[in-house]
Parts: C-alpha cells; structure tokens; sequence
C-alpha cells in the first residue's frame, strides 16, 4: 500500500514531479495529429491558448498551437469557431486573460457572466443608453466589429480609453450577451451568443461545487501535479468548494496528495501518470506518460521555443516553484530595468537519453517581416542548469552536453524563424555557460542558416 492509500502524501523527488508536469496535457513532448483536428485536441488538452496583442513574432495562440501541432494552418482556429458553416468547437472568453477556450467551457463561464451582469466590469464602466443601442444593432444587423461604430473621440488616449460603441460591445461580450463570431484583422467580430454558442453548451450555469470540480479536473488534466492555488490560479468564481473537490477527486481514486521534495505537501498529482513510463522510446514525440523513475521524453534531443503566454509556464509562481526558473517577461517593465530584454522566449530542453528536462536558454527576437528576418537580439543557453533572467541557476541538475543542447536549440531556431516566415537569422548578442557549448552553437547555427537560404 502507498503512503497516499494509507492517507499520507506520496513522497515525489523533484524529477518525478516534472515528469509529471511533462506528462500532462499542456507539457512536452507534444503528441498530436497535423493541422485543424491537432488544433482541436491541444486545446482540449491545454484547457486554454491565450490570445495578445503583441506581435513582436506570431502572436501568442499561433506559437503556442505551433509549438505542439505538427502545420497548425493559420485557418485552423477559425474553421473551429464555425466559420463558413462546419460544427463550432472553439470558443474565445476569458480564461486568466482572452483565450480560445473548447466550446464546452462556455457553460462554466458562466458565473463570471452573471457577475458582470450584476456588479459591472472592474476595468472599465459602460453607458447604459450606449449598451442598449450597440445590443440593439448587433441583433438587426448580425455580426458587426467596433469600426462598424464610427465615432470621434478627443483627449488622450488611455489603455482602456475605447469609444464608448467599444466599451458597450466588450461589457456584452463579457456579460456573455455577445461571442465572439470570429476575428478579422485580429479584431473581434461580436454577434449575439444565442446565434453563436451550440444549444447544447449554453447552460444552465454549474453549481458552486460543478465549477470547483471543473477547475479541479482542467487542472489535472493540463499541470498533471499541482497545487490547490494552482488550480485556483486567476480565478474569481468557483472558489469556495475547492477544497470539497479535492478531497472528492482523491476518493475517487484520480488524484493523489502528494509531498514534493523541497516543496513540501499540498501538492495533488495525477494518479494516472504515476504508474507509467515512457511508452515507446524509440519514436520522437511518442504519447507517453510519467512514471517514477522515467519521464516522457523525445527519444532525441529536442529544444522548443516557447511564448511567454504557454499555459505550461503562465503560472510564473508555479513555474518557479517546480522548475527553478524565475521568469518574467520584461515588455511591461520600463527598459532601463529590464534583466535580459524586451519579449523574452524561454527555451526548454529535453536530453532524450532519460535526461531531466529544463529550462536552457532565453531568447529575446523580433521578426523583421519587410526583410523576412528573424533577429535574435539576445540568446543565452546554459548547459549546467535551468536558466533565468537574473542568472540563477539550478545546481542540481547535471550539465548536458554541449553538442546536443547546441544542435538542438540551432534547429528550433531554424523551425522558428521559418514559422515567423524568415529566410534570414540574424544572432546579435550570445552568451554560454562554457566556451565548447558557444563553439558548437556557432558551428549549429551558421549551418541552420545557411540550409535557411
């Protein structure tokens, strides 16, 4: 019998609780089929892809379906909305921040819809008179976007200093009486929920205790190993019976308490992927499990050029907890304080020989798309241990060899800037850990650039 079954917390090192981390839906290696239903299931899996503004590279809902489906299609997400008549399986709401989120979430936005309704949006404030007459013309007309509402406005523009059309239509697509039909041009296009959301996922709005569960389950399934405040990570609604259904999905026998080494208890892992290992080593990217002794990981060595926005590392509390790698992405801070640069990729390594996974390199680049470049403007890779932007350093893993992490990362590089749709990469700034690792990076690198061309 488990401690856990006698009802202590199973005893999990460090490297078993990344494994599981890896093991779960959102981690890595990926496993899913090419194109729109790839598309389809990572979202399922994640729970949510974040969507932002910022498009110093493709935005954030490109990259993070790029770095797990195997050619996404840029018209993958929209054909999952339902856009030109074929069944909606994607939805955008809110998550933590505007995400796609699978149309079976929808019901359980619900509570957060109804608390707008009652209590008004904390962000912003809309004009009653303005929000009847933008409702109104979205229900005659069909879907509309805020240029279809032409107004002036004067004074300085502030973060939330919409036109007043802009502000009535996001108060009704956060009340959830507007969806997002689609976006065109990145902007959205607002129609009512009723023409857009399937019967079948509108309601009714879930319990206290259905949302509780819910947030448990997505956790479970995305993390693989958390924590209670992970579970509850930017969450408002659903809140009080968290604990009730913890204890529920450790009865029924899905969850596990669990003490992590360093970390202590109150962690939950999924009971799952504790008893497996790595199904087939032999093939890359193979569907696999975590199990005790041997994580899931590519049968080579493989980097992968994450976004700042990747639900495996939003949670920054979370990230630096279970991997050491105290990250914050540096666009929002003023520039003479930034550590490392101005949109900073993190870059996870996998050995693939049975290896712990970590965190090697950050990268800070910008897609010139006038001269189809990628320009990296800052790359540090450390083969000792996890890297961050202060510079602190995981002692406790084993370096990698140089070759590898350097062949490795070269080719996510190459596959990244051809994602950006670059011909050219451009490397401005590198910094090693070791001299051999920077001669070997050099080496991978002019011959990636040069297959580039």
């Amino acid at each position: 019998m488990s401690r856990a079954a006698a009802g202590r917390p199973e005893p999990l090192s460090l490297r078993e609780a990344r494994a599981l981390a890896l093991a779960a839906g959102a981690g890595f290696p990926p496993a899913f089929p090419a194109g729109t239903e790839g598309v389809a299931r990572a979202v399922e899996a994640l729970g949510f892809v974040q969507i932002d503004t910022i498009s110093v590279v493709r935005r954030a809902h490109e990259h993070i379906l790029w770095s797990r489906v195997p050619d996404p299609g840029f018209s993958a997400v929209p054909a999952l909305e339902g856009v030109g008549g074929g069944e909606r399986r994607l939805v955008e709401y809110w998550a933590h921040a505007a995400a796609y989120l699978p149309v079976e979430e929808w019901r359980y936005c619900l509570p957060r819809m109804e608390r707008i309704r009652a209590e008004g949006h904390e962000w912003f404030r809309a004009e009653p008179e303005v929000v009847s007459r933008v409702r109104d013309r979205v229900a005659a007309e069909g879907p509309l976007s805020a240029k279809d509402f032409q107004e002036s406005l004067s004074g300085p523009r502030g973060w939330w200093d919409w036109k007043p059309a802009k502000v009535a239509l996001e108060y009704l697509f956060h009340s959830g009486e507007l969806a997002c039909a689609t976006r065109r041009g990145f902007q959205k296009v607002y129609d009512l929920a009723e023409r857009q959301i399937p019967a079948a996922h509108a309601g009714p709005a879930p319990t206290e205790a259905e949302l509780s569960a819910r947030h448990v389950e997505r956790a479970a399934r995305s993390l693989g190993i958390f924590t209670k405040a992970q579970a509850a990570y930017q969450r408002k609604d659903g809140l009080a019976g968290m604990d009730a259904a913890l204890d529920a999905a450790v009865e029924a026998g899905t969850l596990v308490p669990a003490a992590v080494e360093g970390l202590g208890p109150g962690w939950y892992a999924r009971r799952d992927l504790l008893g497996q290992t790595a199904t087939d080593p032999g093939v890359d990217g193979a569907d696999g499990g975590a199990g005790h002794s041997s994580p899931a990981v590519p049968a080579r060595p493989r980097a992968f050029v994450l976004s700042p926005f990747d639900p495996f590392l939003i949670d920054r509390r979370r990230t630096a907890r279970l991997w050491d790698f105290d990250y914050t992405l540096e666009c929002y801070v003023p520039a003479a304080k930034r550590a490392f640069g101005y949109f900073t990729l993190p870059i996870l390594y996998a050995p693939g020989d049975g290896g712990e996974a970590r965190f090697a390199g950050l990268l800070d680049a910008k897609a010139d798309r006038r001269r189809r470049t990628l320009v990296l403007r800052r790359l540090r890779l450390a083969r000792g241990g996890s890297v961050a932007p202060s510079g602190s350093a995981d002692a406790a893993l084993n370096p990698v060899k140089p070759a590898d992490l350097a062949r490795s990362v070269a080719a996510e590089l190459a596959r990244f800037a051809a994602f950006q749709g670059a011909e050219v990469l451009e490397l401005e700034v590198l910094e090693t850990d070791d001299p051999r690792l920077e001669k070997a990076f050099r080496r991978e690198f002019a011959r990636v650039s040069e297959a580039l061309h």
